[in-house]
C-alpha cells in the first residue's frame, strides 16, 4: 500500500472536523485537538483558507489528513510540546522549519517535528498531508528500553528523509485495526501497533541515538562515548572544540580521544565530521537550488571552509556538493557507499 492509498483510506474512514473551512480560530481549535497548540497565519491577505481535516480515530496513534488551501504559516505556540509529529507529504510543497534545521518537503520525503524546539511551518496551498502524532514520553521510554537503559532522555530525530515504507505499512495496518468491526479489543492492538511504529522509526530513521541503537545488540560504548556523541550530534551546526565535550563528559581530553579509537575505531573529530557531511548530504538533496547555496548548507552543518567542505564532500559520497544539490535524489539516504571521512 502506497502513501496515497493511506491518505485515501484515512479521508474515507475518518472523522471529518473540518471541510472547507475559512474561519481561522475553528482551524486552530480543531488542529490543535487532533495535531499540537499552534499559532497560523495565512501568508497571502487576498487569499482565503479552504481548510479540510480528516482525524481517523485511534486510542494510541493520532492520524490525520490535513489540506490547508492557502498559502499559510504555522508556529510553536509554547517552546516544548508533549508530542512527535511525523509528517508524510502526500501532494505540494512545504517548508519545515525545527529549531536551527530545515527542509523542504514534497512527496517522496518525510520530516520529524521533534517536542523540544520551536518549529514553523511554511506550507504552499496545494500541500496536502499525512500527519502522525507519537506521545513524547512513550517514544523516549521506547528509546530507553531498546538501549537496555532505566532512564529516559530526549530523542533529536533528523528533521527530513526519504519517506520510509516501513512507517507506510505501519500505517496501513494501524488503519486495519482502527476500522475493523470484528475486533473486540481494538485499543489494545492499537497500542502494539504504536509501539511497532515507534520502534521502526528509532530504528531506520537518523537521530542522536543511532550510532548507539544500531550497537545496542552488542557491547555498549562507555557512558563518556556515547554521551559525546548525542552531544556533538546534537550541536552539528556549531562550531566548537573537543574540548568543550570532552568537559561536558566529565572526562579529559586524552580519554575522550583513547576511547572513541577504542570503541569506534576514529577520533571523536573524524567522528564528527562524517556526521557533520552524512547532514549536509541530507540537506542537499532535499534543498530547493533556487533558493539555497552550497555555501549556506556547509556553514549550516559546522563547516568553515567551503574549499575543505567540497573536498572531503566529494570524497566521501563520489559526487560534489553542487552535483548533489542540483540532481534529485531517487535513493534513499545512507544507501550510498560509506567512504572514509
Amino acid at each position: 500500500m502506497s502513501i496515497d492509498d493511506v491518505a485515501e483510506v484515512v479521508r474515507g474512514h475518518g472523522t471529518s472536523l473540518l471541510r472547507a473551512s475559512r474561519d481561522i480560530e475553528a482551524v486552530v481549535e480543531a488542529c490543535t485537538t487532533a495535531l499540537r497548540p499552534h499559532l497560523l497565519a495565512v501568508s497571502d491577505p487576498h487569499s482565503s483558507l479552504a481548510v479540510r481535516l480528516d482525524f481517523l480515530p485511534n486510542d494510541a496513534l493520532g492520524l490525520s489528513r490535513l489540506y490547508y488551501g492557502a498559502d499559510v504559516s504555522i508556529s510553536a505556540k509554547s517552546p516544548e510540546q508533549d508530542d512527535f509529529i511525523i509528517a508524510l507529504p502526500v501532494a505540494g510543497r512545504a517548508r519545515f522549519s525545527y529549531g536551527k534545521s530545515a527542509a523542504n518537503l514534497r512527496p517522496g520525503t518525510m520530516a520529524v517535528v521533534g517536542p523540544y524546539r520551536g518549529f514553523t511551518l511554511e506550507v504552499g496551498r496545494d500541500f496536502d498531508q499525512l500527519l502522525v502524532r507519537l506521545d513524547r514520553r512513550r517514544v523516549e521510554l521506547a528509546a530507553a528500553a531498546l538501549l537496555g537503559t532505566a532512564d529516559a532522555a530526549p530523542v533529536h530525530f533528523g528533521l527530513a528523509g526519504q519517506l520510509s515504507p516501513t512507517l507506510v505499512g505501519v500505517l496501513h495496518a494501524a488503519i486495519q485495526i482502527s476500522s475493523d468491526p470484528m475486533l473486540s479489543r481494538p485499543s489494545r492492538l492499537a497500542y502494539k501497533v504504536e509501539d511497532l511504529l515507534t520502534e521502526a522509526l528509532l530504528l531506520g530513521y537518523p537521530s542522536n541515538l543511532s550510532q548507539r541503537l544500531a550497537g545496542a545488540a552488542g557491547p555498549q560504548p562507555p557512558h563518556h562515548v556515547a554521551l559525546a556523541m548525542e552531544y556533538m550530534y546534537g550541536n552539528l551546526s556549531e562550531p566548537f572544540p573537543l574540548s568543550v565535550v570532552a568537559a561536558y563528559c566529565g572526562v579529559s581530553l586524552r580519554s575522550l580521544q583513547l576511547g572513541f579509537r577504542r570503541e569506534v575505531g576514529m577520533s571523536p573529530g573524524e567522528w564528527l565530521r562524517g556526521q557533520r557531511l552524512e547532514r549536509a548530504y541530507s540537506k542537499l538533496s532535499f534543498a530547493d537550488r533556487a533558493e539555497t547555496t552550497v555555501a549556506a548548507v556547509a556553514f549550516a552543518c559546522g563547516f568553515a571552509h567551503l574549499g575543505d567542505f567540497a573536498a572531503r564532500f566529494k570524497s566521501r559520497f563520489g559526487e560534489s556538493p553542487s552535483v548533489v544539490l542540483r540532481t534529485p535524489r531517487s535513493q534513499p539516504i545512507g544507501a550510498r557507499a560509506s567512504q572514509s571521512c
